[in-house]
């Protein structure tokens, strides 16, 4: 996890981000009328109103002076890259109007998307009996069985594969990732049995040779905070933050751990990363 303050999309002249909006919807009588920060965020997230009365989101990259994880980087591209990818299909995700990676807009790189209605999935919980969260996890469950549908020819993170450095094997990108966060360790000093992980990541190598197609998983997507909810009817009406998403094997979309292989044992460490505390 990241450490830092989040940025302010209004730290940007609010102007600017005005004008962006205006040229991106190629309209001068829709205006922003209101702008809100969205804090608790490791991006910086803007929720934008405009004159008609219509939502948007618009997600910056995290300051400079914000100390990223390595697999944290990429977030706001592979994000982009997943939503432009499943654009097409029914899923209920925000549609990409813009995304800018070279900060030539508003200073830093920013994606600007439809906002989608609904009630938080964590605000909605304490009210929530257990047979209607138990309806909840099914839709979950369902919707990411729908996402797991799309296969790659590569294995890895969305960013890494769009770039065409992807793996021909899971072991060979779940090796890498998994460095990845040994390696953030690393740089912060922080104490950990580095030699004996790298052994139950060995130990573990066929399991992880054993899976031969690479889907699209997105760790995290069913957490309560990512999750929207229509509360008249229970109904999932938005899935939120695929800035994780990866190319791999599907046991990285469980939410909770569930020893079923061994392959599966290293996953919740390689998804928390180190900790800051």
């Amino acid at each position: 996890m990241a450490y830092g303050s989040a940025p302010s999309c209004l730290v940007s002249n609010s102007n600017t981000i005005r004008w962006m909006v205006q040229d991106t919807l190629q309209s001068s009588r829709l205006e922003v009328n209101l702008m809100e920060d969205m804090r608790g965020h490791l991006h910086g997230i803007c929720k934008l109103r405009l004159s008609n009365g219509s939502r948007l989101i618009l997600k910056i990259n995290p300051s400079p002076n914000t100390v990223l994880l390595r697999h944290e980087r990429c977030f706001l591209e592979s994000e982009a890259i997943i939503l432009s990818f499943l654009k097409k299909s029914s899923l209920p995700i925000p549609r990409i109007l813009r995304y800018d990676p070279r900060s030539t807009h508003i200073g830093s790189p920013f994606l600007l998307s439809t906002h989608v209605p609904g009630t938080s999935y964590a605000d909605a919980l304490p009210d929530l009996s257990i047979s209607e969260c138990r309806d909840i996890e099914l839709q979950l469950r369902n919707l990411r069985s729908t996402i797991s549908r799309h296969m790659s020819p590569k294995f890895g993170p969305a960013a890494v594969v769009a770039s065409n450095k992807g793996f021909a094997t899971w072991r060979e990108a779940f090796k890498s990732m998994l460095e990845s966060i040994m390696m953030d360790a690393e740089d912060m000093t922080i104490n950990l049995p580095y030699h004996a992980i790298r052994e139950a990541a060995s130990s573990v190598a066929k399991e992880l040779h054993d899976v031969k197609e690479a889907r699209l998983v997105v760790p995290g997507l069913g957490r309560p905070q990512n999750v929207l909810l229509d509360r008249r009817s229970n109904d999932v009406v938005g899935l939120l933050d695929f800035g994780q998403a990866i190319w791999g094997d599907t046991a990285f979309a469980e939410s909770e751990l569930r020893c079923d292989r061994k392959g599966l044992l290293l996953v919740p460490h390689l998804l928390a990363g180190p900790s800051l505390s």
